[in-house]
């Protein structure tokens, strides 16, 4: 039941939704955490303007009272005069600083803000490549996701994806070699190995992608390509085939002693194969020079 590509379709949305909803939740709130502090700068400006009036009265009533004994205190209600108004011009410089700090953490907020329904844009659009079943486009969206605390949830639907995009630009690139496109083909395989480095069928890939490298005259690349095909798990009729290519391209490149050493394993090993005539001819033209 588990593996009906509907009941699948149905777990990945409930994930898609419940990321949604943490990213609103994130966003919302943001916008309270945002108010909040936008209040609280107001009431510490309110509170320091009171505070400045507060102490400029109180000093003022101060002196009044002290003039009457200016006489025998002047210089004593003159030091007072000064600690207050220093007092005086300390607070309203605490209240000044709190009141910076608390505008610079609102203006945080509002990028994060920024930030947070950004991504809401990019996660509705992320659900609606998931809906289309455009894996290939949701992969590519998934990258500015993947910063997310929640993209977790997905990274298992991404593989997937990506798995399953790699297979059908190697399936692609078959078709495409078998109907002697192979420029095209070479491309839909290098495509395909930018989804998925390490596929079950990477020895097939390599055996296309190296033929279709010979086809195009590039023998230093398909030889190289041929060679780690031949070294991976072909068998039967591939291997055949990419070992007499293997020793083609070196006998192209100019390089005679590799090309007769690959085309004498090749014809002793597969006697019967259709290429068995030619690498023996060859070989015994390459021993002759």
């Amino acid at each position: 039941m588990r593996g009906d590509p509907e009941v699948r379709a149905d777990l990945v949305l409930d994930e898609l939704a419940r990321v949604r909803e943490e990213v609103v939740n994130t966003r919302n709130l943001t916008i309270k955490t945002e108010n909040a502090l936008k209040n609280l700068a107001t009431e510490v400006k309110t509170v320091a303007r009171r505070q400045e009036g507060h102490d400029k009265k109180a000093l003022l009533n101060n002196v009044g009272t002290y003039l009457l004994f200016v006489v025998v205190i002047a210089g004593g209600l003159w030091l007072t005069f000064q600690a207050r108004l220093e007092k005086s011009k300390a607070d309203h410089a605490l209240f000044a600083k709190k009141e910076t700090q608390l505008q610079h953490e609102v203006d945080e907020l509002r990028a994060e803000l920024g930030r947070w329904q950004q991504v809401e844009r990019e996660l509705l659009e992320f659900e609606r490549l998931v809906k289309d079943g455009n894996k290939e486009k949701a992969v590519e969206a998934f990258s500015n996701l993947r910063k997310l605390r929640y993209a977790g949830l997905l990274e298992d639907l991404i593989v997937r994806f990506k798995a399953e995009v790699a297979r059908e630009k190697y399936d692609r690139g078959v078709t495409l070699y078998g109907e002697g496109n192979f420029g095209k083909a070479d491309e839909s395989f290098i495509k395909s190995l930018e989804y998925d480095e390490k596929p079950p069928y990477m020895s097939m890939l390599l055996f296309h992608q190296g033929m279709s490298a010979v086809r195009l005259k590039d023998f230093p690349r398909g030889a190289e390509l041929l060679r780690k095909a031949i070294a991976g798990t072909l068998d039967g009729k591939f291997l055949a085939e990419a070992s007499y290519h293997l020793a083609y391209c070196h006998d192209r490149m100019g390089e005679k002693r590799s090309a007769r050493e690959h085309y004498f394993r090749f014809f002793s090993r597969y006697t019967r194969n259709i290429y068995s005539p030619l690498a023996k001819r060859r070989y015994e033209q390459l021993k002759g020079d």
